[in-house]
Formats: C-alpha cells, structure tokens, sequence
C-alpha cells in the first residue's frame, strides 16, 4: 500500500468507528473461508459489517478516533489489536453484533472474541459475553410495548367485566330456577 491508499483505509476505519455503536474485535485465526462468508451472512442479516484490517493501520484509527477517551481504556484495547483481528461494527444496535459473535464462537472453537469499544470504554471478552446475553434493540422495543399496551388492556377487561357479571348472574339465576338444559335449544 502506497501513502494515500494507508490514509485512505485509516479514514475508512475512523469512520467505521465514529458511526458505529460498539466496534468488536475477533481473531478469526484458524476459520475456512467458508466459515468466515458464512459469519459475515449472519453478521450482516444482523445489520452489521465485518472488516479484515491491517492492525497498524486500525491502531492509528483508534488513536484518533479515541482522543478524547480515557487512556487506560485506550490503551486496553489497542493491546487486543494483534494478530489477525477481523473488527465488527454495527450503527444500529450494539447488542445484534455480539449475539452473533457469541453464537459463533459456541459452534467454532477456532473462533475467539478479544472484546470491543463500547461508549468510549473498553470491554474485555467476558463482558462481551455479558453483552450477547441482554435483549436486544428488538426485543427491549417488544418489552416496552408489552409495558405501554398492558394498562389499555387492564381497562378494556374492567370495562367489561360488569357486562360478564351480569351475564353470570343471569345464569345461575336460570340454572337455580330449575332451567338446568340449554337455553338455546
């Protein structure tokens, strides 16, 4: 790679970055091609996408990308990027891409996560794992309509529980008065 084409992939992963949720880090070491196509299927029906980047020139994108965050934490996670690292990012729903990952990982021991950026902080492996275990930005919405349909619903069944209780009272008027057959006969 020539200087302007280095410039231009390390504006690319900035980019990536900035635009991003959470930007995952996998060593993908030992995978088939057809394993890694296969993970970038379901990565992508997840909407996120997966890059095999040069680790120098992702190490400067994460120096200017990460600025203004603490350097500890900087500093965790550039030391994950060694090795063949594949970073996974995704704009939409920081949780979609781990859950992948770590469905991934279950079926291919080869496969490891090294951890990821998330709100300017590091997270180490375990944590991502942690991450994959929460609901997503699917199901948290599922969750909160559940939350806002449920005090309609408790009105509707109140509403209409005099109507039923009458109704009752009717029948067990009619079954006491000795009319024990169907009335719709």
């Amino acid at each position: 790679m020539d200087r302007a084409e280095k410039q231009a992939e390390t504006d690319l992963i900035v980019n990536r970055f900035k635009e991003s949720q959470v930007a995952v880090c996998v060593d993908y070491l030992g995978l088939t091609v057809a394993e890694v196509t296969e993970l970038r299927g379901e990565l992508r029906k997840a909407n996120s996408q997966a890059r095999v980047v040069k680790n120098t020139l992702t190490k400067l994108a994460v120096n200017q990308f990460t600025a203004e965050a603490d350097k500890d934490e900087v500093g965790r996670f550039l030391d994950i990027i060694t090795g063949p690292t594949m970073v996974v990012t995704c704009d939409e729903d920081p949780i979609a891409p781990t859950k992948v990952l770590a469905k991934f990982a279950k079926t291919h021991k080869k496969f490891r996560v090294k951890g990821c950026w998330l709100d300017g902080a590091f997270v180490d492996p375990a944590g991502v794992e942690s991450l994959a275990l929460m609901p997503g930005r699917e199901e948290t919405f599922a969750m909160l309509l559940s939350l806002m349909n449920e005090p309609a619903t408790r009105m509707v069944r109140l509403l209409s529980e005099p109507g039923t209780q009458v109704a009752r009272c009717v029948e067990a008027y009619r079954k006491k008065l000795g009319g024990e057959e169907s009335a719709v006969a």
